[in-house]
């Protein structure tokens, strides 16, 4: 009877038996975070909750601490007349089930049959990742996608805070980091100005917002490479001292941070201290990805530290400097992510303790195997189908619904499932949403429900009441035509976006690779003298 999204693992009715009738005066327990259906049930129903605790003759909706469920996530929900109970081993629990009696309540219209539900989810970490580095989005722009993702029972916010297009982050030490880095002479989309960046009070804002939400905040400062923002601040941070503007376009930049100075390693523990104090979830995220070696090939810094540390080459220096940053972060009780390129070669010299995003090996299963036996925590956030950026005849909605979830056939061997939003070609809340949704619904499913949802069919069958839902919340999303595009339009999206990616870049990578041959040889004499 009920289309819910994601799918609880077990729905009971029992027709012969009362169910319970949404009125004005329902009481529900004195929860803060039950002003969530509060809100809910005055939009949609014009009915009035009362936050109170039961007292046996009212209508209530009744929320309870229950150890008995074994899952710190789970819940229970027991509808019958006049009552609504909810039982969970944790406040977050409850939460959920609160999200789950929503969705009841709007496809009963307020009238919910004698219902018996038991649910928890599939995996553990169920996150989104917003990039604020290329495109900056405002507070109130983030708390919104908070807001949707609690709807889904997503429980982890991957901010990307820090790019080559712009710094989003205050720190207090480096102010120039937002005074100059977080703003970009022209974009992609159009050749004015754009910038933005969050003070520390705004991100304490957003991270207690996440908070009440029951979602965790994992900030990503990613580093070696995407640094030109910081580097057209601080030039002494890269390679022979390279005077760079912050980038406007989107691409792999050859410029980033220097591995071979001291210099540089202080300036990330430095900001790693002011995102400690901001960021109270113990993870950080330290990218790792796209860190083109040419300028340490050519720095003598970098050499002197491949030579001084028995490195085999550049690309164990990468493995050298990501280990030092995650002993810092160890030492101030932090543990760190980081994604996944750059690392196959010499996986072997990066610490197991620090987990991978996956985005490009979802297909070597030897290599996923391997990382596992060293105890490397995985999460699936491959391109194909969770990258939500590319246009749905990349990424169509039926992939998304047909993907398992899961990197090998066990699923605890997967710590869960992360959708990506880049935002170089996504410049507001409009097109965000458009591409977003309804995409995470089929997220939500692989991350949540359990294995086999769901099929493109099943979500199909639910589509109408899942965009009913959305409309509540006057969600911009695309119809199922668009979203599963016909050969036309699938290959027409993939024009345009393949049309604008890497060319500007690739042509002056071309001619500013020679000038920084110069610069390095010029510095290198330098170094000498």
């Amino acid at each position: 009877m009920f289309n819910i999204i994601p799918q609880p693992v077990s729905v009971i009715f029992n027709t012969d038996k009362k169910g319970f009738t949404l009125h004005s005066g329902t009481t529900i327990s004195p929860y803060p975070f039950a002003e969530d259906l509060i809100s809910f049930a005055r939009k949609v129903f014009n009915k009035k909750i009362i936050m109170h605790e039961d007292t046996g003759e009212e209508r209530s909706i009744i929320l309870k601490i229950d150890n008995a469920i074994e899952n710190d996530e789970g819940y229970t929900i027991k509808c019958e007349d006049r009552r609504v109970y909810i039982n969970a081993k944790t406040e977050t629990g409850l939460f959920y089930g609160l999200q789950t009696l929503k969705q009841m309540l709007l496809q009963t219209n307020g009238k919910i049959p004698y219902t018996e539900i038991m649910d928890y989810p599939r995996f553990s970490y169920r996150g989104y990742m917003l990039d604020c580095g290329r495109y900056f989005y405002p507070v109130e722009d983030v708390k919104r996608i908070v807001d949707l993702m609690a709807l889904h029972k997503l429980n982890v916010l991957h901010w990307h805070l820090t790019e080559d297009q712009g710094w989003r982050v205050q720190i207090k030490k480096y102010p120039l980091l937002t005074e100059k880095g977080s703003m970009r002479s022209h974009t992609n989309f159009n050749h004015k100005p754009h910038g933005g960046y969050y003070t520390q009070d705004e991100i304490k804002e957003i991270v207690a917002y996440c908070y009440a939400k029951k979602i965790k905040v994992i900030p990503e400062f990613d580093i070696p490479g995407h640094m030109v923002a910081a580097i057209s601040c601080y030039p002494h941070l890269s390679c022979f001292g390279r005077d760079l503007e912050v980038a406007t376009h989107w691409g792999v930049k050859h410029d980033i941070l220097c591995a071979g100075k001291e210099s540089s390693y202080q300036f990330v523990y430095d900001v790693l201290d002011e995102l400690i104090e901001l960021f109270p979830d113990k993870i950080i995220h330290i990218g790792g990805d796209e860190a083109v070696k040419m300028r340490w090939e050519l720095c003598p810094d970098c050499q002197k530290t491949i030579k001084e540390n028995g490195l085999r080459d550049e690309n164990d220096l990468q493995m050298f400097f990501m280990t030092k940053v995650n002993d810092y972060l160890k030492s101030k009780g932090y543990s760190s992510v980081m994604w996944n390129y750059d690392k196959i070669e010499n996986a072997d010299r990066l610490d197991a303790d620090i987990a991978w995003t996956v985005c490009g090996m979802g297909d070597d299963k030897d290599l996923v195997k391997n990382e596992l036996k060293r105890g490397r925590k995985l999460i699936n956030t491959n391109c194909y189908p969770y990258y939500f950026d590319f246009p749905y005849g990349w990424n169509t909605l039926k992939m998304v619904c047909e993907d398992d979830g899961a990197l090998t056939d066990k699923d605890e061997e997967t710590w869960g499932i992360e959708a990506q939003m880049w935002t170089e070609y996504v410049p507001n809340m409009k097109k965000l949403e458009f591409l977003t949704f309804p995409r995470l619904g089929a997220m939500a499913e692989n991350a949540w429900a359990e294995k086999g949802y769901p099929s493109f069919t099943t979500f199909l069958h639910k589509a109408k009441d899942y965009y009913n839902l959305l409309d509540v919340y006057k969600v911009r999303y695309a119809k199922i035509k668009k979203a599963c595009p016909s050969f036309i339009y699938k290959h027409a999206s993939s024009l345009w976006f393949k049309r604008r990616v890497l060319h500007w870049q690739g042509l002056h990578n071309l001619f500013d690779d020679a000038k920084a041959k110069k610069e390095a040889e010029k510095y290198a004499q330098n170094s000498k003298c």
